[in-house]
Order: structure tokens, then sequence, then C-alpha cells
């Protein structure tokens, strides 16, 4: 999955060593409130499913995340951009929006939600900017530097997806639609030189054998 920035691909073995290092530091900070000390090993058998982010000129930058929660085509997701250097540059928010093309349109998702700390700002913004809905604020979640904080439970469903899309002029389909539309013209004209039974002697062929 690529995008004008940013693509998502595969974790390689040596990707968990480095997202270990991100989450033992000020990444991990922003997003469970504290380091979170790990290893490459742990996260290889954790229930998250993770896919690296990189930058279109081949630099390792972050990863996505998403877990199935209670109910088929319920996702919650996760993004942690790692190179701090990256940051405020929009390449989570662009890999937010391919993952959310995966999970909705290979997935079928019906639901997913993100939550983040109301001390990290990145997050906040794809609510302010309108690119995932505000659903409610969990107080006191997170404790951070001595004291607690709140946070904020966003969300998307599949109908507030394709609205999204269609706000963003981005395009919804892996395969163009002109490629489908050529398939089945094909398909029928294929029929249409069939004998008219042609589909019942496919079904009876069983039987018949």
């Amino acid at each position: 999955m690529k995008g004008d920035y940013v693509s998502l691909r595969r974790m390689k073995d040596a990707d968990f060593e480095l997202l270990a290092d991100w989450i033992g530091g000020r990444v991990g900070s922003y997003g469970a409130g504290s380091p979170f000390f790990v290893t490459p090993e742990e996260l290889r058998r954790g229930a998250d499913t993770y896919l690296m982010v990189v930058r279109n000129d081949g630099e390792r930058i972050g990863v996505v995340s998403w877990r199935q929660l209670a109910y088929v085509g319920s996702y919650e997701l996760g993004v942690a951009i790692g190179d701090e250097s990256a940051w405020t540059d929009g390449y989570g928010v662009e890999a937010v929006l391919l993952l959310l093309h995966y999970v909705f349109h290979a997935r079928n998702a019906h639901r997913v939600e993100m939550k983040a700390g109301l001390f990290n700002r990145q997050p906040i913004r794809m609510v302010t900017q309108g690119i995932m809905v505000l659903e409610g604020v969990l107080r006191d979640y997170y404790f951070l530097d001595g004291r607690y904080y709140d946070a904020v439970v966003f969300s998307l469903l599949r109908e507030d997806y394709y609205k999204l899309v269609e706000a963003l002029e981005l395009s919804p389909d892996t395969i163009p639609e002109a490629e489908k539309r050529e398939a089945f013209k094909v398909f029928q004209e294929f029929l249409a030189n069939r004998p008219q039974d042609y589909l019942s002697q496919l079904l009876n062929r069983k039987i018949e054998d």
C-alpha cells in the first residue's frame, strides 16, 4: 500500500528490533503514557498486527497496527511515528489513511476506533481536522509525568469512511472500477455465446457423474 509520502509493508525481523527501541523511548510515552519495555520476540508474539511505515525514500519511520475487538468487523487501530525528525510532517495521517483503506477494503471492517491521551497533539489533530469522529472521553486514563490525563476515543463507521474518501477525493479501490467493469463485460460476452442451459449443465455435472 503506497501513498504520496509513505507506504505500508509487512514487518521483517529487523523491524521488530527497531520497534522495540521506539516503544522504549518517547514514542512509548506518547502512545501509552510511559516507555514500554518489551523485547522484539514479545512483539512478534503480540496480539496486534503491525505494518511498517516506510517513507518513499526507503527510510523506516514508524508503524501502524490493528487488533480485532470483541466482534468481527470491529478493530482498534494504532499509529506511531518513531523517527522524531518526521513528526508533524503529515506522515502519520497518511499512514492512518492507508491503514483505513486496508481494514475497510481487505478485512471487511464495520467500525474502527483509536485512543489518544490529551497530551498527544498529533492524533488529536485527526479529530479536530474531521478525519475521525469523537466518541467520548476516558477520565484519568493515562499517568504521565506524575499526573493523570484523560484520553479521547475516536472512531469511524464504514459509512463515515466513505464520506471521508469522498471529501478528501481519495481513490477507494485497489483495482480500478474500469478493470472490474471490463472483467464483467468479458464474462457477459462469454455467457452470451453459451447455450441457455449452460449454467444448469455445470451445476448438474456432478449429479450425472
